[in-house]
């Protein structure tokens, strides 16, 4: 398996539990059969904002600001990189973490961080979702949020500058399931264009970032799908769908799908936007099922997705190699034993990943 890097999350039986620990276990390094796990602190409360305050940029505090009633998770989310830095989300912030060892250079954190999901840097800012509030963030290097616009239902696009009175860092999800009217959960730039994933309507909602105006990019989904990550690679957009899947789609000239398993006579006369090819993982070589499926990257022919690590399943997950004919290359797993203590951890997920 190539060298990637992968982030995990994990939670515990007793969502209100203070933890003492300076740090906690959230990516895997993973190159071919070695594993190495790393870990780092994770400031989630007022006063322990104030207590890492050395190694936090951005805006510290408000003095809006609420203890949680409900902790987060710990652990990374979304992870990006530019030459030297890997950058991974947490619950609320992003860390900067050092290419070369590993080392962490500082939390990037403001008010308007919160539960994030994919992350995305492009030249010097730091694009992040406001989930719940469907709103994308521009950061810079140094905390200070540089602009933000919501996406409303009706595709018009807004600035609610009611949103940076409320520090949302420490606000947590009091249910399950998706937040948000559309549930971005990943983020990337693509020319002058913000193009989001929208679990809830397992499409794209895309950006103009000139113009401010924003259009649906839409597949022709041949299966049920709750769409999770999606990665723009040589013309082609890859999925996770959370129930085990992999979505394949792209313009129908320029995709790499085999058109033989197609009936292409007359498609011509209708309207299709994304065409659309689906691998379901309990059909390949891997031969289950997996009960969760998260983050996906791209390398050539290969595709790499994180599976399992549901609420009270198996205290694990796997990173699972793929081609992209469907067949299952190769599978490595990290169980909780390889990190720690299993005494009253609830789950452990992977969420993204990257290649290095």
């Amino acid at each position: 398996m190539k060298k990637v890097a992968v982030n995990f999350v994990h939670g515990y039986n007793d969502d209100n539990i203070i933890l003492l620990k300076e740090k906690y276990p959230a990516l895997l390094i993973l190159d071919n059969k070695d594993k190495e796990i790393l870990s780092y602190p994770f400031p989630r409360n007022v006063e322990d904002y104030n207590k890492y305050d050395s190694v936090i940029n951005g805006i510290p505090p408000l003095q809006t600001a609420k203890n949680f009633k409900k902790l987060p998770r710990f652990g990374f989310t979304g992870i990006t990189q530019d030459n030297e830095f890997l950058y991974s989300g947490s619950w609320n912030g992003v860390y900067k973490i050092s290419k070369e060892n590993y080392q962490l250079d500082s939390i990037i954190s403001n008010n308007m961080m919160s539960d994030l999901h994919g992350i995305c840097i492009h030249e010097d800012e730091i694009i992040t979702i406001l989930t719940g509030k469907d709103t994308v963030v521009f950061t810079d290097q140094s905390g200070e949020i540089k602009d933000h616009f919501t996406i409303n239902t009706d595709l018009s696009i807004s600035k609610n500058t009611e949103l940076e009175s409320v520090d949302w860092r420490f606000l947590s999800k009091q249910f399950r399931g998706s937040t948000g009217n559309w549930h971005f959960n990943y983020v990337q730039i693509i020319g002058d264009e913000v193009w989001l994933t929208a679990r809830n309507t397992n499409c794209f909602v895309v950006v103009d970032r000139k113009t401010k105006k924003s259009r649906l990019k839409m597949m022709n989904l041949c299966t049920p799908a709750l769409l999770h990550d999606g990665k723009y690679y040589s013309e082609e957009f890859y999925f996770t769908s959370i129930d085990g899947k992999i979505i394949i789609a792209g313009e129908e000239l320029k995709s790499n799908y085999d058109r033989n398993n197609y009936e292409i006579t007359g498609v011509s006369q209708y309207n299709r936007d994304l065409v659309s090819q689906t691998i379901r993982i309990q059909e390949t070589s891997y031969g289950k099922k997996p009960n969760w499926c998260r983050g996906i990257e791209i390398y050539e022919d290969r595709i790499f997705c994180t599976i399992d690590g549901r609420y009270d399943s198996d205290l694990s997950f796997g990173i699972l190699e793929l081609n992209r004919t469907g067949k299952a290359e190769e599978m490595t797993r990290l169980k909780w034993d390889e990190v720690g203590s299993a005494d009253d951890i609830r789950y452990v997920t992977g969420f993204d990943l990257l290649k290095l």
